[in-house]
């Protein structure tokens, strides 16, 4: 059933033993497998409205109400109670969030059948929420020993997680986290804070998170005089595992921002060597939210690049390649166009020819 139907998708908490012969079942069982069920799909909704994950894990009153598992008569079949996300006395602004949420309930409990993890990533990119979750659901299975299991079906009676393969499914799934990912990295942010004495520093990020690092004594004095200021920073980037940021730690080096224009007066690469007639000037802008120079001039250029330095190779790489490509091209082989750049380029620049 479609989680953008008006209707919420009906569940089944199945239970499936011995102890459920005459349709009963040992009330411990039937209250640990609720309260397990009930507590996943919080915390899945608490990862969908974005919550903060704190060391206390605080379950509002507003959640508990809107997200609560409204359960059925039990039917034939073992022990099986139909079962909902969201009960009919939320507002109508909160049906969308309830479909949402059992869509990700249906999607997630999939998942783990199927042994798929980047599923399991894209319904809860959270790790630790991720964990929560599986852990919960791990919980609502019943000791060995009284011979019960608990699946959860769809309204077909479709199996979404199966309870006799369950545990095993679950328990690689909940082993202890890989070490965090580092990657040598550049990262632009606003300096927003320093503090001397552990030498660490805090940029503000242009998506307004703030970032931790740490830094060596030799970097202070530029820190000092870029403080409030947009700053580049290469350190070991440690990341989480949905690819953001982390922290960043043993920074290697600072850069200022610099959009000054570029402007040349010789070339030389690729066994070429220019001399300007006139120094050549182009235009330079820094993009924070992308980390980016970006550098625009004669010659129809526009070049790009993550540093100041990393820009002035491109910018000269460039030039060397229209040289080549227009000045020292047959005229016989280029357009209208190309042979006005040729001009343009033979009025801004001339070969020098080192003496043998």
């Amino acid at each position: 059933m479609s989680t953008t139907e008006t209707r919420p998708p009906v569940f089944h908490l199945h239970f499936e033993g011995e102890a459920t012969r005459g349709h009963t079942v040992p009330a411990a069982a039937l209250v640990q497998a609720v309260q397990a069920l009930q507590r996943s799909v919080q915390l899945i909704a608490m990862a969908y409205e974005g919550q903060e994950l704190k060391q206390r894990i605080r379950v509002s009153h507003e959640l508990e109400r809107k997200y609560a598992l409204i359960f059925s008569v039990p039917q034939n079949g073992g022990y099986d109670i139909p079962y909902s996300v969201g009960s009919a006395a939320v507002s109508l602004f909160d049906h969308t969030d309830i479909a949402e949420v059992a869509g990700r309930h249906e999607r997630f409990l999939t998942a783990v059948q199927q042994n798929d993890e980047a599923a399991l990533k894209r319904e809860i990119p959270s790790a630790q929420y991720r964990r929560l979750v599986l852990a919960e659901l791990k919980k609502m299975q019943p000791p060995p020993r009284t011979g019960l299991v608990v699946s959860i079906e769809d309204y077909r009676g479709s199996k979404l997680l199966d309870g006799k393969t369950a545990t095993a499914k679950l328990t690689p799934l909940l082993a202890d986290p890989t070490v965090p990912v580092i990657h040598p990295q550049l990262v632009t942010g606003r300096l927003d804070a320093l503090e001397f004495q552990a030498r660490t520093l805090k940029l503000q990020l242009p998506n307004g998170r703030l970032l931790q690092g740490t830094y060596s004594d030799d970097f202070e004095p530029v820190l000092v005089e870029h403080r409030r200021e947009f700053i580049q920073v290469r350190g070991e980037a440690v990341l989480n595992e949905d690819g953001s940021l982390k922290q960043l730690n043993n920074v290697q080096e600072i850069l200022e921002v610099d959009e000054s224009p570029l402007v040349v007066e010789t070339v030389e690469g690729g066994g070429l060597k220019l001399a300007a007639t006139v120094p050549v000037s182009f235009a330079v802008a820094f993009a924070p939210e992308d980390g980016i120079y970006v550098a625009t001039g004669p010659f129809e250029t526009m070049i790009s690049a993550e540093t100041r330095p990393e820009l002035d190779t491109a910018l000269t790489e460039a030039i060397v390649f229209l040289w080549r490509e227009y000045v020292l091209a047959d005229p016989a082989t280029l357009s209208g166009d190309a042979l006005l750049l040729r001009q343009e380029l033979n009025d801004a620049f001339a070969e020098v020819i080192d003496a043998a």
